[in-house]
Formats: C-alpha cells, structure tokens, sequence
C-alpha cells in the first residue's frame, strides 16, 4: 500500500471510529441548487431559480449535498423516507453559429481563427459557405439516491447521450470505417439513426458514469467518499456543473462538472456556527495497471503502477454558510445577512510520467519517468453579504507555488507559479421582487506566450507552461461551467483567462411563468502582447433571453451579438519593424461581428 492511500485510510478509519456516545451536532444546510441565476455566472443561458417560500423550514438533518463536498449543507427535508430517489432532467438544445471565426481562415499555416470554420468553407465550391454553423444536441442525465438510513446514501450520477449531436449517426453508415473500397450510401438515402457505437459512429458511450460517491452520518460529522462533485464558492475555480447550493439555482446549460476523488469529514466546530471541512484527494495516479501493458490482468483488481508519480491534495475549508431560504428569510426581516468561506488546497508531486506519443495499452519504458518536484497552495475567499434589497457576493483565488524540473517541456531551472482570478458581485431587487438589476466584475490573469496557433483564442490551444527562459506561470483560468456570456468567453477562448471584464445586467418577471434578462459584457485582455492582435480590447458583447418555466418544464431562447475589436484583429506585418512579425500571410484584417441563436427545452424530474 503507498504512503498515501495508507494516510487516507488511516483518516476514514480514525473518523469512522468516532466516539458513538457524542451528541450530533446540527447545521443549517443548503437545499438544491446551481450556478448563475438572473443575471448571474450564467447570464443569458439556462440558469433558473428554484422556486423556495419565505417561511419553509430549515433542513434539520445533519449532512451536505451531493453537489457541495466542501460546502456545509445537510440533506433535503423529505415529505417521505424512500429507498431510491432518482432526480435529474431532459435537455434538448439548439444552437446558431454565425462567422464565430470573426472572418479569419481557421488554416493553422495562416495563424488560424479562433472557432473551426464550416467544412464547405475550405472546398472548391463556391457558394458552399455562409460561414454558419448550427445544429441540436440532447442529454439525459441521471442522479439517483440509494437511501440506506435518513443519515446514509449512496450517489450516483450518470448520463445518458451526453451531447449527442442530433443526426450524427444514420442508420446504414459505418462510420469509423470509410474507405474507398467501403463508401457509405448517399446520406440522404438514411431512413433515421443507429444505435450510438464507440469507435464506429461516436467517440463515447451511449451511457457515461461519470460519479459514484457515498455519505455517513457519523456521531461528530458527516463523512463522504468516492468520486464526487466538487464545488466552492461562486464557481470560478471549482464549480459542479449545473447545481449552485449558495443561491439555490440550477444552470441546466452546463456541459462540464468539476469531478474528484476523495475522502472528507466535516463537522460543526464546537460552540461556533462555523463548519469546517478536512478533505484528502486522489489529484492524480497516473498509470494503473489495465491502462499499459505491464501488469495486466495480473491481478483481479487494476493498480497504481508506482507511487512516486502521484499528485497529491489535502483540502481545508471553513465556513459559515446559511441555506438559500435562510438568507432570503433574514432579508425579509430587515436584518443583516453575512456569509464567507475560506478554502484551502495543498498539492504535492514528485515524479511524473512523460506520456507524449504514448497509446494506452502500450509498453512505458523506465525513460519516460521524470522528476518533477512540484508543490503549490490555493487559498480561496469567499463572501456573500445582504441586507433589504441589496446584495454582494465575491470570491477570490490565489495559486502559488513552484515546479522545481520542467526538463521534459523543453524549460530548464526552476518555474513559480503565481496566478490570480476574482469575481465581484453587486445586485439590487425591488418593484415587488420583479426587477433584479446588477453588475459583475471580473479578473484572470495571463501569461506573455500566445497560443498555438497565434489566432486560435481557446484554451485548447494555450501554452500553459511558457517557454524558453520563463520563469513564471501567471495564466489563470476560471472554471469552464462559470459562464459569463454566450459567445466570446463561452465559445471564442473557452473560459475567463487573460481577461477583466464589466458586466452589467438586469432581470424582469414579466410573469410568474416569463422571466426576461439581458446583459452587457465589456471584455480587456491583462497582457495584450499574447492576444492575436497585440491589443488590449477584447470586444463588447450584448446577450438576451426570454424564458418559461412551469413545474419541471423549463424553454428557453436566447440571443447574442459580439462586436469584436482589436486585441481579436489579425494585423499584416510591418516591413520597418525588426521584430518578427505576426505570421497571418494573407489571413489579416480586422475582426467582424459573430452571432449566437440558442434554443433550450428542459423537462426536470
């Protein structure tokens, strides 16, 4: 057993044998819940808020939330014990792409675009392209819960069709296996659509199982472990993916969910409202035995093939959190509501496995093992304060830390690590609750190294490490479910990186059913020499969406127009300049605007 299995074991041990005659401890927790909200991370784009009465009750069980391992929150009040619940919901989803590739060629030997182009853009015809991409997706996701006791679960959460792409797989076509001997027939001939297969006609399954975790509820606390969601704060650095169990509101257009393996034990802190939190986390195992060729199918269990290589995290928090409602009921009393958290994660790594050009199921030779030598801190903040109509919530994260070898990337000596991101808050609520007016701020900070190539913005492409003679990793990237627009930090660069921006936005109840919200995001790079056109302004979006809800059926339509500047431009070079010039060939010119139509049906269960 390695030294660090043997420490989490240890832990689950010492908790799980916990004095059985201590009295339990209570907490106010957090009912379900996710990102966004009118106006919110999510903006314009799925988030709706979970209808709560002022006076409902505060959940009594001692627990927390699938979705919240870190986060203080008990078990929802049931009407009923039941053996199984199964939660979830239907999304059918539709988008329109218009010239995301703000006019550039997406060749990578001209600099590139920052979104694929349509693939009649680069053929022979001509007419073929109009520079528009559009199509559905549907997924099915799947949450239930095997109560053993009012205090013990066992969790799942699995999809069903995760993003399957509608039309993508006609019945008659092999996909996967073309060739000029093997032509499918004419598409238009295909009567409906096969069966989803991997490696044929899809590259993942039909069914995905993406956690499985448990929860105890212990004399002192409450112990969870196995693969969970993980969520702190706002979202900006570990976010979920659809559930936010601060304001208790779900974004059912989330395509990600932060994920980790751990064990954690939380409990109230004795004569305080203040919960803190101990976690241990499986960051990173590298190789197990059925992923090589060594030890396979030695034993009747896969192993952690050295111990060297692991990434380990211990997580610390601390908090003082109310439920939704419970905020909510001490606005309407006219008193001052004040929460705050403070997460702490600390991660070690000493080895790691050079795994370029290798295919799993091969041969890894002892070469490929490296030094690494790598430990780093992220203190998290956060805070959400209220009183009457007013309210601030902000949360700001910090890693720092250093990487000792980075001989295997090319980089010689040692790298620092020290990156930033921070998100404010403001909103005010009045004409009866019907009006939600606000403005968020937000900040990440960059790196000097553009991408590969030059032109493509997303973080696909980002040079995480640096380069040559860089001695300091500065490029923070938010949470990829933390949405803040539809088109530019959503599409465009994938995430909030190298950015700050200025988002004002408001929310109306047209009815109890239609909600309308729009929003204005005005977006600067912090260090325009790695942006495609060395500039400082991003571009000003604006979005807009009307929503429906009724009991579990959830519509949506929205609508977004981004009005690229320069630091999105593709300049010519300059035959005075000495420098080396920017490389766009005949891929130059100034960006044009892109557009964005979403539609959105979501039945929820």
């Amino acid at each position: 057993m390695s030294a660090s299995s043997f420490r989490r074991l240890s832990l689950g041990l010492a908790l799980v044998l916990a004095p059985s005659l201590a009295h339990a401890q209570g907490s106010p927790g957090l009912p379900s819940g996710g990102p966004g909200g009118p106006g919110g991370p999510g903006g314009p784009g799925g988030a709706e808020e979970k209808k709560e009465g002022v006076a409902e009750a505060a959940p009594k069980a001692q627990g927390q939330l699938p979705t919240t391992p870190v986060l203080p929150s008990p078990r929802g009040k049931r009407k009923r014990w039941k053996l199984l619940e199964v939660d979830g919901y239907y999304r059918l989803r539709t988008d329109w792409f218009k010239n995301f590739n703000l006019g550039f060629n997406d060749d990578p030997a001209v600099g590139g675009a920052p979104f694929p182009q349509a693939l009649s853009c680069n053929s022979d015809l001509n007419g073929a392209c109009d520079d528009t991409i559009s199509g559905g997706n549907m997924r099915l996701r799947l949450e239930p819960t095997i109560n053993i006791d009012e205090g013990t679960g066992v969790h799942l959460q699995l999809d069903v069709y995760d993003n399957l792409v509608l039309g993508s797989t006609p019945a008659g076509e092999r996909q996967g296996s073309y060739s000029d001997t093997n032509r499918p027939p004419l598409g238009a001939f295909g009567d409906g659509q096969g069966p989803v297969v991997r490696g044929q006609n899809s590259d993942r399954d039909p069914i995905v199982v993406k956690r499985a975790w448990a929860e105890v509820a212990l004399p002192l606390g409450i112990l969870k472990f196995g693969r969970m969601p993980n969520h702190w704060g706002m979202g900006i650095m570990n976010n979920a993916g659809g559930e936010d169990p601060i304001n208790g509101t779900y974004n059912y257009d989330a395509d990600y969910g932060d994920t980790v393996d751990r064990v954690s034990f939380s409990a109230i802190i004795p004569g305080t409202r203040l919960r803190g939190q101990v976690a241990s986390d499986w960051s990173l195992t590298r190789l197990a035995s059925n992923q090589t060729a060594a030890g396979a199918g030695r034993e009747g269990h896969p192993f952690d093939l050295d111990d060297a290589d692991d990434a380990n995290q211990w997580v610390f928090t601390i908090s003082n959190m109310d439920s939704p409602s419970e905020f909510r009921d001490t606005l309407d009393r006219g008193e001052l509501a004040f929460n705050y958290g403070l997460y702490m994660a600390y991660k070690t790594q000493s080895w790691d496995v050079d795994l370029r050009d290798f295919t799993a199921g091969g041969t890894l030779g002892a070469s490929r093992f490296v030094p690494r030598d790598l430990t780093t801190y992220t203190p998290d903040v956060w805070l959400r304060v209220g009183y009457g109509a007013h309210q601030l919530e902000a949360e700001a994260a910090l890693e720092f830390g250093t990487i000792d070898r980075l001989s295997d990337q090319g980089l010689t000596g040692s790298v620092d690590v020290r990156k930033f991101g921070g998100v404010g808050r403001y909103s005010w609520r009045g004409v009866d609750d019907k009006l939600l007016v606000g403005a968020e701020i937000g900040i990440a900070t960059g790196d000097q190294w553009d991408n590969t190539p030059q032109g493509n913005s997303h973080i696909s492409n980002a040079n995480l490490i640096g380069g040559v003679g860089d001695s300091t990793l500065t490029q923070f990237i938010f949470d990829r479910d933390y949405q803040v627009d539809m088109i530019l930090f959503r599409h465009l660069m994938g995430a909030v990186t190298n950015a700050s921006y200025i988002k004002p936005y408001l929310s109306y109840q047209l009815t109890n059913s239609i909600n309308f919200r729009g929003s204005n995001i005005n977006s600067f790079a912090m260090r325009k020499v790695s942006t495609p056109g060395n500039e400082l302004m991003y571009g000003v979006e604006l979005d807009a969406e009307i929503s429906y809800q009724s009991g579990g059926f959830h519509a949506g339509f929205a609508y977004g127009v981004l009005f690229p500047l320069a630091a999105l431009s593709h300049p010519a070079d300059d035959a005075n300049d000495a420098g080396p010039g920017f490389g766009y060939g005949n891929n130059t010119g100034d960006p044009s605007t892109a557009h964005n139509i979403q539609a959105r049906v979501v039945l929820t269960f």
